[in-house]
């Protein structure tokens, strides 16, 4: 998990009531996972709780922790978990397979629902960007996960990959995904690049801060194969099983990086109950950046009435 190097969690809320964080443990898989669980301070009662997944980078940490304050302060534990082979958790190093992923998420759904102070009738997800399509993913396979809150998720691997490289340098670029799929099967060893081999970007502040910092934590660069398992990846085919379970879908309207029309997708394809929220602006990091507290006020309502503190059974 990407924390600062003295290991403080930094939650970064505004004055209010207070939280309380507690690095936990659990195993998926055999592997031991680290997670970050944030807590109400003053709470009665076992209380609903979230799942929280990172990104495809494995840096969005750092943002999910202000969210799961703000939603922390609304009667909600949220637990922010390294996926395996991420941050402080056990695992092939980066390599980030979906199906493996949404084991996580589930996995975490059954530490939860052991531990007194949490309502295992009353468990959900949350995640951003390539998290938040791992929400999706894991609420449709995942009956006990009652209501799904994904921010800028995307819809479908290959499309999203596909726009990212662009016409001119697909072509090549799925034909170095296949020589190191064919070296990997006839060495056990592939290709580790920087991220923005995976997924190009165009140059900007943010992207440039959020580059380095990526690169001081995961300095031995990502797995190529992370691209091939993302292209067989679409939540778009899995979204309409999490009905009658409820999704809430938010995403700005400018994203570069996973454009707006992947939460469409998921929307004209989900049942109900379903909510989508088009933010004006923020950019892929908006809502869990700039517009935190808008993104914990529109979620904080979505799950006030599908997954509510205060009525464990």
């Amino acid at each position: 998990m990407i924390v600062p190097a003295d290991n403080e969690i930094r939650l970064d809320l505004p004055d209010g009531p207070r939280v309380d964080t507690e690095i936990v443990h659990f195993y998926s898989d055999g592997l031991r996972l680290t997670g970050v669980l944030v807590t109400p301070r003053d709470r009665a009662g076992a209380m609903p709780a979230l799942i929280a997944s990172h990104g495809w980078s494995g840096a969005v940490n750092f943002r999910v922790l202000p969210l799961a304050g703000r939603l922390a302060r609304r009667g909600y534990a949220v637990l922010a978990l390294d996926h395996r082979g991420f941050g402080r958790s056990e695992g092939a190093r980066l390599r980030c397979d979906p199906c493996e992923q949404v084991r996580d998420v589930s996995n975490a759904a059954t530490y939860l629902a052991g531990r007194p102070e949490i309502d295992g009738s009353a468990l959900g997800v949350i995640g951003a960007s390539f998290g938040g399509a791992i929400a999706v993913a894991a609420a449709a396979a995942d009956e006990r996960l009652r209501a799904c809150v994904a921010l800028v998720p995307l819809a479908d691997g290959r499309r999203w990959l596909r726009d990212l490289h662009g016409s001119e340098s697909w072509p090549a670029f799925l034909d170095r995904v296949a020589r190191d799929e064919a070296e990997r099967v006839r060495t056990g060893l592939g290709e580790r690049v920087p991220l923005g081999t995976l997924m190009p970007l165009p140059p900007s502040p943010a992207a440039d801060a959020e580059a380095a910092l990526i690169a001081t934590a995961y300095p031995e660069g990502y797995p190529l194969e992370n691209a091939r398992l993302a292209l067989g990846f679409s939540p778009e085919q899995l979204v309409s099983a999490i009905a009658p379970r409820a999704l809430c879908l938010i995403t700005p309207g400018d994203d570069t990086v996973i454009p707006a029309e992947h939460s469409l997708a998921l929307h004209a394809r989900a049942g109900e109950p379903k909510a989508l929220h088009l933010l004006p602006h923020g950019g892929h990091g908006g809502p869990m950046g700039e517009l935190v507290d808008t993104t914990a006020d529109l979620a904080g309502a979505f799950l006030a009435e599908h997954l509510p503190p205060g009525a464990a059974s």
